[in-house]
């Protein structure tokens, strides 16, 4: 069962970034059924794998927006940066024995990345259009 799913009004209209996002989000879901399963080293390799590809995802996105000349490039990094932190700082927890480290995850991953992409995502597609970045 699908811990998050994916909705319409998630797309950004850049079929590149809105496939990352979904791949982001069966990259939660194999996370989250990892840890449905009680099987910590599942579950570790999963976390790992969830955390680096949203490293690649961000990487692409402000590589995308640096050439866009996205005025919120800066912010946007920041809030990019804050957020692996925060990722790999439960990571560290749950690896450490603190098994409710992987639900506070599981939380953050829920609301964060839906408030992320229809706020912050959504407000730079204007831009790169304009750009003529992305059509």
């Amino acid at each position: 069962m699908s811990f998050v799913l994916w909705t319409a009004d998630l797309a950004t209209g850049f079929a590149d970034i809105d496939e990352q996002h979904q791949i982001l989000l069966s990259r939660i879901n194999g996370f989250y059924d990892a840890m449905q399963s009680g099987n910590f080293v599942d579950s570790k390799i999963a976390l790992q794998d969830l955390i680096d590809y949203t490293a690649e995802h961000f990487a692409y996105e402000e590589k995308m927006l640096e050439e866009a000349n996205y005025h919120m490039l800066e912010p946007h990094k920041k809030v990019h940066a804050n957020f692996v932190a925060k990722m790999e700082g439960l990571q560290s927890r749950y690896e450490n024995g603190e098994i409710e480290a992987a639900q506070e995850l599981l939380d953050i991953l829920e609301g964060w990345l839906f408030r992320h992409i229809r706020l912050n995502d959504h407000g730079y597609v204007e831009s790169v259009k304009q750009a003529g970045v992305r059509a």
